[in-house]
């Protein structure tokens, strides 16, 4: 009977799934940014849809939803303009894939074991590619966020639900058996099966919400959403989640134009009323974690493989070790040897199989030792061009949503960027396609915007916005690559968040 249950929800997974993909088919051919929207959604939860139904393949939904998106949104715009977009980060993209591939061959790496390494890292740049395919327009903003605001709600209303029944919850929806607490308190985790999912996300969310009420407009409604996320991020009890969140909102702020007056009286009064109030819980974190990472680095694993990265990468310059030996997803799931060659297997949390749950703690030794330094530093500088395609139109588009999407470009990168020191947050889902598919928008819209503010626009009309339009007395057009000198640009003064 069991082998006869197992076998009927294997079957009724892969014909959900096959439904799902044909229906996904035929959205992006009609309405191909409600699919990109869905693909997201899918990334998000695939590890969530895994862990309920127990069905493995089904935890391949994003890798499945990336290739989906590659395929319909490049080839329609082929089939329709007869060309593609380009973006300089490409090109630092492709040198990372061949410095890697050439480490592989060189080092031997199996051709299946360097394809998955290879795609693990790529995933995320392929996603945005395919993203800055379709003909984003201003007036497709207010659509987004009204789809992101849902979707925050309902991931508070399952978090309102993981308080009221954690136990239940946990069962249901929870990666491990037993509920994860911090300092006394239930860690929650929403609709992702771990509380690492609903920390970075909510940190993300609480982010693009705030910018959202700095460039477009402050309600009721935004103000409930920008709280609820907060505390989410917060009850979600990851460290890094918090600490990034707030160093990247308050690095944001600094940048921003308009008045700082208020922003910095508030510093001035409320960061030593907090570290009063909240400094023995706060010396108890830093103390904890100070004492982990510096106890013995030989048993820290972050801190271990970075060390042990430097060590690979001096030794193999200017090449790496290849595609999915060191510090990767894919070197933890196949057991790299050169784990066994550093001992790893008598380290406690770094072990093969169930027992290497630390191997994936960490992002840049995984780059770095595969691809080498070179490798490392092309990847780095291709994140830096997508966030820097916000940061020019955070601070020369004429359009308040424009501005907003920007903002949120260099906000996701930056806190991600923080967190990528403790956390394979660019590979990993919840998390990795919010950045990359933010960044293909901006990257359409810069391209939109320019090929409009020229007069060369051919592929849509766009509409005036109306209420949306900033009272800016000078319109330019935005460079196309990001290195290009800036336009000089009056703006309206924003409102003081």
């Amino acid at each position: 009977m069991v082998e006869i249950a197992t076998i009927v929800t294997l079957v009724t997974a892969m014909i959900m799934a096959g439904a799902a993909t044909l229906m996904l088919v035929t959205a992006a051919l009609v309405h191909p940014k409600i699919a990109a929207g869905v693909i997201v959604a899918i990334t998000m939860l695939s590890q969530t849809i895994q862990t309920v139904t127990g069905v493995n393949a089904l935890g391949y939904g994003d890798e499945l939803g990336v290739i989906l998106a590659v395929v319909l949104f490049a080839g329609r715009r082929l089939y329709l303009r007869g060309s593609i977009r380009l973006h300089p980060s490409m090109w630092f993209f492709g040198a990372f894939a061949v410095l890697g591939m050439v480490s592989s061959v060189v080092n031997g790496v199996p051709l299946s074991t360097m394809t998955t390494g290879a795609f693990l890292f790529l995933k995320g740049p392929a996603l945005w590619f395919a993203v800055a395919q379709l003909d984003w327009r201003r007036e497709d903003l207010p659509n987004v966020a009204k789809a992101g605001a849902g979707f925050v709600m309902f991931v508070l209303a399952t978090c309102v639900v993981n308080v009221v029944m954690p136990g239940p919850w946990n069962a249901w929806i929870g990666r491990m058996e037993t509920i994860t607490e911090r300092a006394g308190f239930t860690s929650l985790t929403g609709p992702f099966d771990h509380p690492v999912g609903l920390g970075t996300t909510m940190s993300m969310a609480f982010l693009a919400i705030l910018l959202y009420r700095h460039f477009v407009k402050k309600s009721a409604l935004n103000t409930a959403l920008l709280v609820g996320t907060g505390l989410a991020c917060i009850a979600a009890f990851r460290r890094k989640s918090i600490a990034a969140g707030a160093v990247t909102a308050l690095g944001m702020r600094a940048v921003l134009p308009g008045p700082k007056a208020m922003y910095l009286t508030a510093l001035a009064v409320l960061v030593p009323v907090a570290l009063v109030v909240g400094w023995e819980p706060l010396m108890t974190v830093v103390s904890s974690t100070y004492q982990e990472y510096t106890a013995d680095v030989t048993e820290t694993a972050r801190v271990r493989m970075t060390l042990d990265a430097i060590s690979l990468t001096l030794a193999a310059f200017p090449l790496g070790v290849g595609f999915g030996r060191f510090g990767s997803f894919t070197a933890g799931e196949q057991y790299s040897p050169l784990y066994e060659d550093f001992g790893y297997q008598w380290i406690y949390g770094m072990g093969p199989g169930e027992r290497g749950g630390f191997l994936s703690d960490t992002f840049w030794p995984a780059p770095l030792a595969e691809t080498g330094i070179l490798g490392a530093v092309c990847y780095a500088a291709a994140l830096f061009l997508l966030a820097v395609t916000g940061w020019r139109l955070m601070h020369h588009s004429s359009w308040a949503h424009v501005r907003w999407i920007g903002g949120v470009t260099v906000a996701w990168f930056a806190t991600l960027g923080i967190e990528s020191v403790v956390a394979p947050v660019f590979v990993s889902p919840p998390m990795f396609a919010l950045p990359f598919v933010v960044a293909g928008v901006a990257t359409a819209l810069t391209s939109a915007e320019t090929a409009t503010e020229r007069g060369t626009d051919h592929e849509s009309n766009p509409v005036d916005g109306g209420q949306e339009h900033s009272e800016s007395t000078t319109e330019t057009a935005l460079p196309v690559a990001p290195w290009a000198a800036a336009p000089t640009m009056s703006h309206r003064t924003v409102e003081d968040v």
